[in-house]
């Protein structure tokens, strides 16, 4: 293989690396938080499972968001969170099940957790990926 592919080859190694450890994070996170709020009905792991596919889904929409906020030069941890935060919260906007709640207070109930744990995933994707860069 040749040194530019090599190269890359790594350089889309260490991105997906971060994307996976933020997707994961948001994900057990998310996956916490609803389980300790619903209790023993529900399975953890599959918890974590579906946590996992939305988190895939939010990733998949921030990736080219931020690749413009880096070319404008605002590519630190305070846009990746509110980058995690907002696209979490549109997220669930689009989404029948949460965005069917009317009432205030049952959206900031169902919403601000949510998107904190998008805001947290976006900050151990920047943290990951600032890391893998330096090495």
């Amino acid at each position: 293989m040749p040194l530019e592919s090599r190269r890359i080859a790594a350089a889309l190694g260490r991105i997906l690396l971060a994307l996976a450890a933020g997707v994961a994070s948001g994900a057990l996170l998310v996956a916490g938080f609803i389980y300790s709020s619903l209790g023993a009905p529900l399975v953890f792991e599959g918890l974590v499972v579906v946590s996992l596919y939305y988190g895939a889904a939010i990733a998949a929409v921030c990736v080219p968001i931020w690749l413009i906020l880096a070319r404008l030069g605002w590519d630190g941890p305070a846009a990746a969170a509110a980058l995690g935060f907002i696209a979490t919260a549109a997220f669930l906007v689009l989404t029948y099940s949460a965005g069917s709640h009317h009432g205030l207070p049952l959206m900031s109930y169902s919403f601000v957790p949510y998107a904190a744990c998008g805001a947290v995933a976006a900050l151990v994707t920047w943290w990951v990926g600032r890391l893998l860069q330096r090495a």
